[in-house]
């Protein structure tokens, strides 16, 4: 990426999958990896979903409307996709990967292709990480939600046993699961049989449908 190294500490509009705007300056770049600064937050963008990128005419002033808590720049020398999330495990952090309400948790686990989050609201949920558009983290002092709740104080996490999102699907089979928690297009049913990368999904309906892994963004197994 270094065509955007002469805009590092200009004010862009990066443009991601799904027509998503983003404004803010742009402080870092690395070869799978950029990372936006906007309103005291950190959004770290992996580029295959960055679809286009333009110089901001108008410029925002970070200074003005932040968020009540900053979050952090992460120091990873390279700065590389695998890096940032390695140094945001253990950080509550927020991921967005689809729909109007991004995936808000502790980064507890950093598999092939996928990651684990610790949600005080949902417990784990499982991010495809060809799906994240960007993750913001925030500093160990953040408390969630204004409450005192921390990684101490919630459920722990049962072993993942799945060193794939396919084996993690696999591994769900006959369970209930809820696929792309928070997006337009969540789904709530039972995983029959998981082949060759084909989900067999059953709704409340009883109606079958055959689901391409490679398209679930999310998923959450109730326990």
């Amino acid at each position: 990426m270094n065509e955007l190294l002469p805009y590092l500490a200009e004010n862009m509009i990066v443009e991601v999958t799904g027509k998503q705007l983003l404004p803010g300056k742009l402080v870092d770049v690395g070869p799978d990896i950029l990372v936006l600064y906007h309103q005291d937050r950190y959004l770290y963008i992996p580029t295959a979903h960055v679809y286009s990128l333009k110089p901001d005419a108008v410029g925002s002033d970070d200074s003005i409307g932040g968020t009540d808590e900053p979050s952090v720049l992460l120091h990873t020398d390279p700065i590389t996709l695998s890096s940032v999330l390695q140094e945001a495990k253990g950080l509550f952090v927020e991921i967005y990967v689809s729909g109007s309400k991004p995936i808000h948790g502790y980064l507890h686990g950093i598999m092939n292709d996928f990651l684990v989050i610790h949600s005080p609201i949902y417990n784990a949920v499982y991010v495809s990480t060809r799906h994240m558009k960007w993750l913001i983290p925030y500093p160990t002092s953040h408390i969630p939600y204004a409450r005192s709740v921390d990684k101490m104080s919630m459920k722990p996490l049962a072993p993942v046993g799945a060193g794939s999102f396919e084996d993690l699907c696999k591994k769900e089979e006959g369970n209930m699961v809820v696929m792309d928690v928070g997006g337009q297009t969540a789904k709530l049913g039972v995983i029959k049989k998981v082949n060759s990368g084909i989900i067999d999904f059953i709704d409340a309906n009883g109606s079958n449908k055959l689901i391409n892994v490679h398209h679930v963004k999310t998923m959450y197994a109730p326990k």
